[in-house]
């Protein structure tokens, strides 16, 4: 795994210009490049994927704890409870106002990060389409480089074909504090792999909208050799800046619009930040997500925010929401001053690194226990809803000390044991692992808080 020695400074455009852009500091690595533009497309194809040797596969554990509790088994826990949006205090959550006191639309840039439950995309789905429906623009600007990872959705892409053979290296993984950008992750490419990387940018009615893109990225030693072509025009070697410190920044510009971008590695090692996106038409609010499956806060812990800073080139977010707890809850040896200590962390660093912003604290939703599929006993059916109680209370009572405001979601869903009801409800809004949510469940958690921020009426 290699380790990013310095942050990245990404150039600002687009919206960035009407959010103040502070100078930043780090030496930037420029290239700009213009690559003709192919002149037919077809969705992409990505072939097969390479199969990788097999390995000797490890005993298989007997199944134990797969079923959800019987109604007979939870008595009153399965009853599902009706409850409202919780109330957030509009002074702490101003600035995801979409509109001014007069009632015009006003630039907005927010920022959504979290684990599973905002990766896979039903949740976030809402709130674009909240956004919407209040009546202003909203699209993505910073893409992450986390395409491929499993059950992620970046709103961003209309398709895409990433190699088997990138690596990742992911801040909440991190063995001390690092170097990462507002994704949290980076991703590697070595020069003799299979490490295409295919983008489709088209929009929803496959229409494209991009007029150029900046590609965030570390400089190597080596320096770095990129194959690009645009709109599957022919290929053109790009070939990017060595050193040990400092940000790259590659801007990529055609003679048409971008709607698709193949590049690969074919010299050296590429470390990827992710993209800067300029449309044609800007929308006037941009949301970006940096969901992580498996991730926790801890991943704020260990970046430095100087650097996270860095790579959006000064420009504050207006509002952000860290949304985790789930993770943090399954440790085999949860502490609760752990958690607040490593929370505290996390939101240090996040107002150092976004002091004006404001802010909301999602707190993890309820989850349940399921029972041994051998002898059908009865568990501790509240042991991780207590834990998830735990959790919320330490972030209400750290929110408040850094000026967030706090979205209960286990409260949300009933208190302790309400994923039980939610699980029996119809339609069913509990995953059958209990930890997760149904995709209706999402839906609803996800209209609930566009409701609590006030998005969607006009």
């Amino acid at each position: 795994m290699h380790r990013l020695r310095n942050a990245i400074t990404v150039l600002s455009f687009g919206l960035f210009g009407l959010l103040g852009v502070v100078p930043a500091a780090a030496e930037i690595a420029e290239t700009t490049v213009n690559i003709p533009s192919g002149k037919t497309f077809f969705d992409f194809d990505c072939g097969p994927r390479k199969i990788k040797p097999p390995t000797s596969p490890a005993p298989t554990p007997p199944k134990v704890d797969v079923l959800v509790p019987t109604k007979a088994q939870l008595g009153k826990l399965a009853r599902y409870v009706e409850t409202s949006p919780p109330k957030l205090n509009r002074k702490l959550i101003a600035g995801f106002d979409l509109f001014d006191e007069d009632g015009r639309p006003r630039p907005r840039r927010i920022a959504f990060w979290g684990d599973s439950h905002i990766a896979a995309g039903q949740l976030m789905n809402q709130l674009f389409e909240a956004i919407r429906r209040s009546g202003t623009t909203v699209g993505t600007l910073f893409l992450p480089p986390t395409m491929g990872r499993s059950n992620i959705r970046l709103p961003t892409l209309h398709n895409y074909c990433i190699g088997d053979d990138w690596t990742t290296e992911l801040a909440f993984k991190a063995g001390g504090v690092g170097e990462f950008g507002p994704g949290l992750a980076n991703r590697v490419a070595e020069a003799g792999t299979d490490n295409r990387l295919w983008l489709d940018l088209r929009d929803a009615d496959a229409q494209p909208q991009i007029v150029a893109m900046r590609v965030a990225y570390h400089p190597t030693p080596g320096g770095t050799v990129l194959g690009i072509s645009v709109n599957d025009g022919p290929e053109k070697a790009v070939r990017l800046a060595a050193g040990r410190s400092g940000t790259g920044i590659l801007t990529i510009t055609s003679d048409a619009l971008i709607y698709t971008l193949k590049m690969r590695t074919t010299a050296g090692t590429f470390i990827l930040q992710g993209f800067l996106l300029d449309y044609e038409r800007p929308p006037l609010v941009t949301l970006d997500v940096f969901g992580l499956p498996g991730s926790t806060a801890g991943g704020w812990a260990n970046t430095q925010p100087e650097h996270l800073v860095e790579s959006l080139h000064g420009a504050s977010y207006d509002a952000v929401v860290l949304e985790y707890g789930t993770n943090e809850g399954n440790a085999p040896h949860y502490d609760r001053d752990d958690y607040r200590a490593s929370l505290t962390r996390t939101l240090t660093n996040m107002r150092a690194a976004f002091p004006k912003a404001s802010c909301i604290l999602v707190g993890p939703p309820d989850r349940g226990v399921l029972v041994n599929a051998v002898t059908r006993a009865n568990g501790d059916f509240l042991k991780f809803a207590r834990i998830h109680r735990e959790i919320a209370t330490v972030q209400a009572e750290l929110a408040a000390q850094y000026n967030c405001a706090t979205w209960d979601w286990q409260a949300y869903m009933g208190g302790q044991g309400g994923n039980y009801g939610w699980a029996y409800a119809s339609p069913m809004l509990m995953g059958k692992d209990l930890t997760h949510l149904a995709p209706d469940g999402y839906r609803r958690t996800g209209a609930a808080i566009a409701a609590s921020i006030g998005w969607g009426k006009k």
